[in-house]
């Protein structure tokens, strides 16, 4: 009897199946390769979403970090070379403070480039410049950006070649006289108010761009009254890493930009969206509140689901073959399948493999033996030619099954003279 299942055993009878339960060292030691393989992927994941974010350019025109053609960070150091402080701001609560807390003379650069202020935030601005004194330089501005903070000046449209400009012999803005030429704007402006004054100040016109029936159209032009000093450029691309460096460009934005102590870049962002000082609406403000734990539910309703309905793996059981395969039958089978792919010279190779095996026992050689010295042998007991008997173990390659049955036969024939040979008598 045994003592585990308690079956009578009888000699020759396979052995009864057994169960062996799983443990959790085994399970755990299984499961080992897909627990460090998902924990590599996660580590892998993140890395890879720290180092694209790290690595992501700042490609916004005009940025003080954008290092690329249509970015400022060549101006905004050459600036800081000269000792002045660029501070960069991207809302305007950021640029309120930076002129609040400018100890000195303070300029503001502002461009509007994706159009995120309204009217109520562009006219916050003109307070904040006209509180602190600032001097404001406009670069390429839209119309409703003039009609704020710069009323004296219109929009002229594009000029009318996209050749390099001359500041002129009336320009008196010392900048544009420095600079000379500079290449070619993206934006024209005229002054609106006649005889050359707005509200009582001064309007000076550099760089002459386009002439039509509204008048002459600059590329500078500089409104002085006593709410401040309001300068529109149209030349935007001259402040970029790409053309900064060319014509008088350098010189007009260091003229421009480099007069005072503290130059306040202020490009506006996302952060500038809404009318009301509010943020913009976001996908989860605009979900209702009941979607989230819906969600939830539905996901913990699945798991459950799955834990519930989910396939279970029973105990793993070993139990022995309930038949024995006889050789003959592998060996016809393979057999069957060298001729279905007229594998001739595989099967050929199987029988010689084996012819080889056994004179290599008849003729008493070791086993490590090679078919030059088999044949060899061979040929000393039988009386053949050593070439006869290399060619007949190795040499022969059949092409059809005729062939192969032919030297399958010489390989019978040799096989039982080395047999008759080496038998004692």
């Amino acid at each position: 009897m045994s003592a585990k299942t308690g079956l009578k055993r009888t000699p020759g009878s396979p052995t009864p199946a057994v169960a062996e339960t799983p443990r959790v060292r085994s399970s755990a030691r299984r499961s080992l390769f897909w627990i460090v393989a998902v924990v590599a992927a996660l580590v892998f994941s993140v890395f890879t979403i720290a180092l694209t974010a790290s690595s992501n350019p700042d490609t916004d025109r005009y940025s003080l970090e954008n290092a690329g053609p249509s970015g400022s960070r060549a101006v905004a150091e050459v600036l800081r070379q000269q000792g002045v402080d660029v501070v960069g701001a991207a809302s305007l609560a950021e640029a309120t403070d930076a002129l609040e807390t400018a100890d000195d003379g303070v300029t503001l650069l502002f461009s509007d480039v994706y159009g995120y202020l309204d009217d109520d935030r562009r006219a916050e601005l003109a307070r904040a410049v006209r509180d602190s004194g600032a001097e404001l330089v406009l670069l390429e501005p839209w119309s409703s950006d003039l009609d704020v903070l710069a009323p004296g000046v219109a929009n002229a449209g594009s000029p009318d070649g996209d050749g390099s400009v001359e500041a002129g012999e009336g320009c008196r803005v010392d900048a544009a006289e420095r600079a000379g030429t500079i290449t070619a704007p993206n934006a024209t402006y005229r002054p609106i108010a006649s005889g050359g004054d707005a509200d009582g100040g001064e309007i000076e016109t550099c760089f002459l761009a386009g002439t039509g029936d509204s008048g002459d159209a600059f590329a500078l032009i500089r409104s002085t009254t006593a709410n401040g000093t309001v300068t529109v450029f149209g030349g935007g691309d001259s402040l970029t890493n790409d053309l900064v460096a060319q014509e008088g460009n350098a010189a007009l934005a260091l003229g421009l930009l480099g007069g005072e102590q503290t130059l306040v870049w202020y490009i506006p962002g996302g952060d500038d969206l809404g009318g009301d000082g509010e943020a913009p609406e976001t996908l989860g403000s605009l979900t209702p509140p009941w979607v989230t734990p819906v969600l939830l539910l539905l996901v913990l309703v699945t798991v459950a689901a799955g834990i519930w309905r989910g396939r279970r793996f029973g105990p793993v059981v070993v139990e022995n073959l309930p038949v024995t395969v006889r050789a003959s039958e592998t060996m016809e089978g393979r057999a069957r399948l060298y001729a279905k792919h007229g594998a001739h010279g595989r099967a050929l190779d199987a029988v010689r493999i084996g012819t080889i095996t056994r004179l290599t026992s008849m003729l008493a050689l070791p086993r490590h033996a090679g078919v030059v010295e088999v044949s060899r042998s061979v040929a000393a007991v039988t009386g053949r030619h050593v070439d006869e008997v290399y060619d007949v173990l190795v040499g022969s390659i059949p092409r059809t099954e005729a062939e192969l049955l032919e030297i399958s036969d010489r390989l019978l024939r040799l096989e039982q003279e080395v047999q008759r040979a080496t038998t004692p008598r």
